[in-house]
């Protein structure tokens, strides 16, 4: 049976007020566009103004070059689509600005990806997932060495041990995985 559409255009959000989302977005082509700390902060200070129009709570988070990974709850008075088109629509008419583009730029794959967290292991899972992240590609030998991401936080709150997520044999490079 032939499909006339891509599949994320078959693809249908599920909606849940008051939920746990985690999330994933993907630059387009996979640029590397966040291995640039100043494009880092200019995401971080992108998604704080769009926080105050879709509010929501951030419970873990991680910046790779990329992509990116939210855990956030969401509350009834959001819509998480809206967030993250708004977050990611500002986040590129912030980079053309700040770096003078006057032409079309398309930064995002389309759309993002999500998953309503169902219960404490889940939420767990996904918690240590973020966190771990960017040893599992190889941009840390161990979740501290990362500078972009939640668990430095909870670190300082002593949920994590500081070594944490080590390996002890190094993974491959970025580019022995592509």
């Amino acid at each position: 049976m032939e499909q006339s559409e891509p599949i994320r255009a078959r693809i249908r959000r599920w909606y849940v007020p008051n939920a746990i989302y985690f999330i994933v977005g993907v630059t387009n082509g996979r640029h590397p566009l966040f291995a640039e700390a100043a494009n880092v902060a200019l995401l971080r200070e992108t998604l704080h103004r769009v926080k105050e129009l879709y509010p929501f709570q951030m419970r873990a988070y991680v910046f790779l070059p990329d992509h990116f990974h939210l855990l956030i709850f969401v509350p009834e008075t959001t819509n998480i689509s809206k967030l993250m088109q708004s977050w990611q629509r500002n986040f590129t008419l912030n980079h053309k600005k700040a770096h003078g583009i006057t032409k079309s730029l398309r930064l995002w794959q389309r759309g993002f990806w999500d998953h309503v967290i169902r219960d404490a292991d889940d939420y767990e899972r996904h918690f240590h997932y973020i966190h771990y992240n960017p040893v599992k590609h190889g941009y840390a030998r161990r979740a501290a060495e990362y500078p972009h991401g939640s668990f430095h936080e909870y670190v300082k709150r002593g949920w994590y041990d500081p070594d944490w997520g080590e390996v002890e044999d190094p993974p491959l490079s970025r580019l022995e995985y592509e």
